[in-house]
């Protein structure tokens, strides 16, 4: 994968119907995790096979100062509302379609190159589930860690 720089990029946090806000970032990083559980299986002592175990969520980080926000509507809500499903976003449809999960939200990274000749590529984290949320006055920034209810990120570009 290239190197990214989010200053060209976009992030949409998106619910499961129409409502969405675009965040443009000034600085930033973007880091995901794809892991797998594997068992590796013995035969009288000796190694003999390997097992896919149990599906692991992808793991998500994000550290970034925003420029500004724009949504579906007027006044588009904070990126804190849309992911605690409160205020201007209280009324959003989760991203998972089990009405048992908690509220969840689709976030799609998507990147713009300065060369016109290089197509845009979007990154897909579906079904993120905020786990810890942080922010920094004096860095300006906001620090998110989430899971994804998939095992890993889909990429498209055009």
């Amino acid at each position: 994968m290239a190197q990214i720089d989010l200053r060209n990029a976009t992030i949409r946090l998106a619910d499961g119907g129409s409502n969405y806000i675009d965040v443009k970032i000034g600085e930033g990083d973007l880091s995901w995790s794809e892991k797998r559980q594997v068992d590796f299986v013995k035969s009288r002592g000796a190694m003999d096979t390997v097992r896919e175990n149990e599906e692991v969520p992808l793991e998500l980080s994000l550290l970034a100062i925003w420029e500004f926000i724009t949504g579906a509507g007027g006044d588009p809500p904070t990126i804190e509302d849309v992911l605690k499903h409160r205020n201007g976003a209280a009324s959003w449809l989760s991203a998972s379609s089990d009405p048992l999960a908690p509220f969840c939200v689709n976030m799609f990274v998507t990147y713009t190159p300065v060369c016109p000749d290089i197509s845009k590529e979007t990154l897909t984290f579906a079904q993120l589930h905020w786990i810890d949320l942080a922010h920094s006055l004096k860095d300006g920034t906001i620090a998110l860690k989430a899971n994804c209810n998939v095992t890993e990120a889909t990429a498209s570009r055009g």
